[in-house]
C-alpha cells in the first residue's frame, strides 16, 4: 500500500494577511501622525463633495490619455487638455503613503493604491493617471489623515509637468480651495 505524500505546511493565503498588514500598517501612520510637531495641524479627512459647483465639470480618469497608446507613449487626451486652469471634480481614491508627512498634498488616483516608500523607493505603482492634489495656500502645513474608500473631490486643475522637491514628477495637479 502507498504511503501518503507529506505536504507541505499551510501558509496563510493573502486575502487573510493582507488585513493584517494594513492593520500594523495604520498603526504605524497613527504613530507617525500622532508624532508630528506641535506647529502641524492634521487637516479634515477629504469628504464626498454633496455641493459641488455646477460650473465644475466631472472629469474621469480614463479621459486623461488617448488611447490606444502611440509609438511615442502617452499623450495626453484634449478634454484633459480643456479642463487644464478650469474648475473640475474627479472622484477617486486617495492614495495611502507609509509617511505621512506630506504636508498641505497628497496623491490621488482611479483605483486603490497602498506605496512603501521606503520598501519601494522610486518603484512605486502608481498609475499614469495620478493626480497631486494641493491645499489651499493657508492649509499649506497641514498633514491630510488617509481617507479611505471612494472620494469625489472639486478644484481648479492644472495640467502640465512639475517636479516636487522629493524628485517626484506630476502631470496633472488639482488646487482645492479652502
Amino acid at each position: 500500500m502507498p504511503q501518503p505524500m507529506s505536504r507541505p505546511r499551510p501558509t496563510l493565503p493573502l486575502r487573510q494577511v493582507r488585513p493584517i498588514l494594513v492593520r500594523a500598517l495604520g498603526l504605524m501612520l497613527l504613530v507617525g501622525l500622532c508624532c508630528q510637531p506641535a506647529h502641524a495641524q492634521v487637516a479634515p479627512a477629504p469628504q464626498a463633495s454633496h455641493t459641488s459647483t455646477p460650473s465644475a465639470e466631472l472629469l474621469s480618469f480614463k479621459d486623461f490619455f488617448q488611447w490606444p497608446v502611440g509609438p511615442r507613449g502617452l499623450d495626453i487626451h484634449p478634454r484633459l487638455q480643456q479642463a487644464n486652469g478650469q474648475p473640475v471634480r474627479l472622484r477617486g481614491y486617495m492614495v495611502q503613503q507609509d509617511h505621512g508627512s506630506h504636508r498641505g498634498q497628497f496623491l490621488f488616483t482611479p483605483r486603490p493604491v497602498q506605496m512603501s516608500e521606503h520598501a519601494d523607493g522610486d518603484a512605486d505603482d502608481l498609475p499614469p493617471a495620478t493626480v497631486l492634489v494641493k491645499l489651499a495656500p493657508a492649509q499649506s502645513t497641514w498633514v491630510v489623515p488617509h481617507t479611505p474608500g471612494l472620494i469625489e473631490l472639486a478644484g481648479v486643475l492644472s495640467v502640465g509637468r512639475q517636479e516636487a522637491d522629493d524628485g517626484r514628477v506630476t502631470w496633472v495637479q488639482l488646487q482645492l480651495q479652502p
